[in-house]
């Protein structure tokens, strides 16, 4: 036969005047022995309830060591809200009833109880402190752990739940963020801040139904208006996924400055050695403005039944300069997609299909055809490209080719992305030497927040390609080395609206001097989306 009741501490302690409540007294210890069970089950585990004997004849089921008057009405008014013990009442005690009744191989034995010190409160101790401070200076793996401590000793105190549940959403432990908040409705169901940061991890989790819940209950409680507006706006996203068809829209509009829009050579005079080492002299660069602007629709079509999304996407680019009109540029693209999401292992595969048309004045426009499977993870992106180019002239049309290229990106650490880019291009009637060629892309992306609003980027890029055939002039095989370095500060003025500065310097060096050249550019750009 198993204790009814386990003794936890077993060493002595001087008692400070505490207060007990008596819940029930019977001659029977069966009957106390239920009424102790039903009082543990509506009471949290750090309190003390006993069976205590009165001269050895009837058996009081109480609950001692209670520091104040208030935690002891507490208790009554819980136990009386489930109408159970409606005549409990309250003593205050400079010592301690000091005797418990206990099951022992079927038999009753009486023991006398060691001193039990009750608890300070824990919000006031050094630890909550410490914990709440590695809070509020967003030390969250810290405040995690301190608080995952405490609830360990304290698993029914709202704020150690609450504070642990947000300390577990901003280090992405969404389950255990999940499990706290619900500990906390389940103790204070009117703490509106905390169902409204649960349904948001809901939302996150994407488990819409229960989020929508959480949030229509939210909006019949007595909260703000900002808050009301915030979760309205919450609800319209959640009735659209639940829609068949929604869509996005991207428009954008920018200036920017290039010192060589025409990758004009840093030194103009050359020779070529494979000709008697003859003097050739070519563009020098030409620096000028530009403007460009964007438009981007997609309509996104989502199955009920399956996780799949057919996403249909437009898009038209412009980038026009203010003398050089020969650099002009138009593109106009359709990208059809299929994605399947895979909830179970968090991967998402796409299909995409490309149809491009590149506009330039220079009467050389041509067309991009391409195929390119995708996988997608939180912190790894690939994808392979299949892509035909072919020339809208005839008289342009040794130029096509075919590109085969391999993409990958990996997220190393919360700020720092790394990727490498494979690809090769072959012509397609054997009628150019300059268009063979592999090369080998890699960099690296750095992004740091200043604030909320506020995000700079660096990036990095270096290129290695090399070339199949010699070329005739220089009688040699052409190799490029290309380097490019990009800052850019990025300014969030809300959700849909986004302005970007940036600056970039690239440079190509190779074995063969026509084709050495640097640029130095400026951009600024204004995006606005819409969602429907």
């Amino acid at each position: 036969m198993k204790y009814l009741l386990f003794i936890f501490f077993s060493f002595s302690f001087l008692y400070s005047k505490s207060y007990t409540v008596y819940f029930a007294s019977t001659k029977y210890l069966d009957v106390a022995k239920d009424y102790y069970q039903d009082i543990r089950f509506h009471t949290p585990d750090f309190y003390d309830v006993i069976i205590r004997t009165h001269e050895k004849k009837n058996y009081s089921v109480i609950i001692r060591q209670i520091s104040t008057i208030e935690k002891a009405k507490k208790i009554q008014k819980l136990l009386k809200a489930a109408n159970k013990y409606t005549d409990s009442y309250i003593k205050r005690f400079d010592k301690e009833p000091s005797y418990d009744v206990v099951e022992v191989e079927d038999k009753l034995v009486l023991i006398k109880l060691p001193a039990k010190p009750y608890k300070q409160d824990v919000e006031l101790s050094n630890e909550y402190l410490i914990a709440s401070t590695m809070y509020n200076t967003r030390q969250y793996k810290k405040s995690y752990e301190m608080f995952f401590k405490l609830f360990l000793e304290n698993n029914y105190n709202v704020n150690i739940n609450y504070f642990l549940a947000q300390s577990a959403f901003n280090i992405k432990k969404y389950d255990e963020a999940t499990a706290a908040f619900e500990r906390v409705l389940m103790l204070k169901p009117n703490f509106n801040q905390a169902r409204y940061d649960f349904a948001r991890v809901l939302f996150m989790l994407k488990q819409k139904n229960q989020a929508k819940e959480e949030f229509e209950r939210l909006l019949t409680s007595d909260i703000n208006i900002e808050i009301k507006t915030k979760i309205k706006s919450y609800l319209k996203v959640l009735d659209k996924k639940n829609k068949k068809v929604s869509g996005s829209a991207n428009l954008m509009i920018g200036v920017g400055r290039s010192s060589n829009v025409n990758n004009g050579l840093i030194s103009p005079e050359y020779r070529l050695p494979g000709l008697n080492d003859i003097l050739v002299e070519g563009e020098k660069p030409i620096a000028d403005d530009f403007h460009f602007e964007m438009v981007n629709l997609n309509f996104y079509n989502y199955f009920k039944s399956y996780p799949l999304r057919l996403k249909n996407s437009f898009l038209v680019y412009n980038r026009s300069f203010r003398n050089e009109k020969d650099e002009d540029i138009t593109v106009v693209s359709y990208k059809p997609s299929l994605s399947y999401n895979d909830r179970k292992n968090k991967n998402n595969y796409e299909v995409e299909l490309g149809f491009d048309k590149i506009i330039k004045n220079t009467n050389e426009d041509f067309y991009a055809f391409s195929l390119s499977p995708k996988l997608i993870k939180k912190d790894f992106y690939a994808y392979l490209k299949y892509q035909r180019i072919i020339y809208k002239e005839e008289e342009h049309e040794e130029k096509d080719f075919d590109k085969i290229q391999l993409y990958s990106k990996i997220n190393l650490f919360k700020n720092f992305n790394y990727y490498v880019n494979l690809y090769q291009n072959r012509r397609i009637k054997a009628l150019r030497t300059d268009i063979d060629k592999y090369t080998i892309a890699n960099g690296f992306n750095l992004f740091h927040n200043i604030n909320e609003k506020n995000k700079i980027n660096l990036n990095y890029q270096f290129d290695y390609s090399k070339y199949k055939y010699d070329n005739i002039g220089f009688d040699s095989k052409r190799k490029d080395k290309y380097h490019s370095i990009n800052i850019s500060l990025n300014h969030n003025v809300n959700k849909t609206n986004v302005i970007n500065l940036s600056t970039s310097y690239t440079k190509n060096f190779s074995n063969q001097e026509a084709y050495v050249y640097d640029e130095k550019a400026i951009k600024l750009y204004y995006l606005k989306s819409f969602l429907w």
